[in-house]
Order: C-alpha cells, then sequence, then structure tokens
C-alpha cells in the first residue's frame, strides 16, 4: 500500500458528516500509532513518543474518529531551529487511514489545527514530498506557499529526491 494515496486530482471524495474531528486526549494514543503505522510501519518506542508529544504544550495532536474509532490524525509541532529550515510550527504526519482517503478527512483535520489559539499571529511550515501532490494541493487550499525545494528538510530524505517546503503567512487560509 502507498504511503499515500495515488493523485487523482478530479476525483473528490464527500464530506462524511459522521466523522468528528477533535484535538487528541491522552488515550488517543494507541489509535494514533495504528493510524500512523498505516502509513508506515512504527517501531514498538513509537506509542511511547506520541503518548510524550500529546502531554507537551509545543504541540498540538488532532484526530478524526468514525463512531469511535479513530480514523485519521495530525499535528502541528514545534521545530527548534533545523540547519536547513526555519524555526517554528511545522505541519506533521497528516495521515488517513486508506479505507477513508477523499472525504475531506485531511482538510478538516488541517483546518482544526490551524484554527487553533496557539497559532494566532505565527507562520506555519510544512514539508512535503514532492511526489505527494495531493497534500501540496490540500495545503494549498489552506493559504499554504512553495518556498523552496530540497533533497532534505529537517533531517527527512524524500523519496524521489525532492521535498518542498511550504509556509502559510499568519492568518491566511
Amino acid at each position: 500500500m502507498s504511503r499515500y494515496a495515488e493523485y487523482q486530482p478530479d476525483a473528490h471524495g464527500t464530506d462524511d458528516g459522521s466523522v468528528v474531528v477533535r484535538r487528541a486526549v491522552a488515550q488517543d494514543a494507541a489509535a494514533i500509532v495504528a493510524v500512523d503505522a498505516t502509513r508506515e510501519p512504527r517501531p514498538a518506542s513509537y506509542l511511547d513518543r506520541v503518548a510524550g508529544q500529546l502531554a507537551r504544550e509545543d504541540a498540538i495532536h488532532v484526530v478524526a474518529e468514525h463512531v469511535g474509532e479513530v480514523i485519521g490524525t495530525s499535528a502541528v509541532k514545534i521545530w527548534p531551529q533545523p540547519t536547513d529550515a526555519p524555526a517554528g510550527w511545522y505541519v506533521s504526519g497528516i495521515t488517513v487511514v486508506p479505507w477513508w482517503r477523499r472525504r475531506r478527512v485531511a482538510d478538516r483535520l488541517l483546518a482544526l489545527e490551524l484554527g487553533s489559539p496557539e497559532l494566532t499571529g505565527e507562520p506555519v511550515w510544512s514539508v512535503v514530498n514532492a511526489g505527494n501532490r495531493a497534500s501540496l494541493d490540500l495545503h494549498a487550499r489552506h493559504g499554504f506557499v512553495e518556498v523552496a525545494r530540497a533533497a532534505t528538510f529537517a533531517g527527512i530524505e524524500f523519496t524521489g529526491g525532492a521535498g518542498v517546503l511550504l509556509r502559510r503567512e499568519p492568518g491566511g487560509g
């Protein structure tokens, strides 16, 4: 299974009103790990890492759930000064389980994050694989613009060789 959905710019799903998008709580840690594992395998220590991040004030975690089951997750976290990107708030790991893709779940996750009071007056950054055109489109709908392209950003190496650094101005969108 692909880490992200095949790019189909004309395929638009419908927003399922039964999906609830909310801030994550400590009890969501195992469900977040399960969703993230649909994108790539995670080590056993990943649960402790997620649980620790949920308790931090420099991270905003959100989940989407359907009938009590978490089907999507994302976070916006402070990245300290990387050597090849600005310090600041970064969108991190927007993931929707494959069978719930193209139903506006990622759109709603990102909207909730970007509306968080912690981000008022702050630019928000994101690093996306240049091959993930669906994610680039998603970010563009929320006011992100391309700043740079490189083989790595903040230590992240990109399949296909190129990553895109995106920025959303304060209040953008």
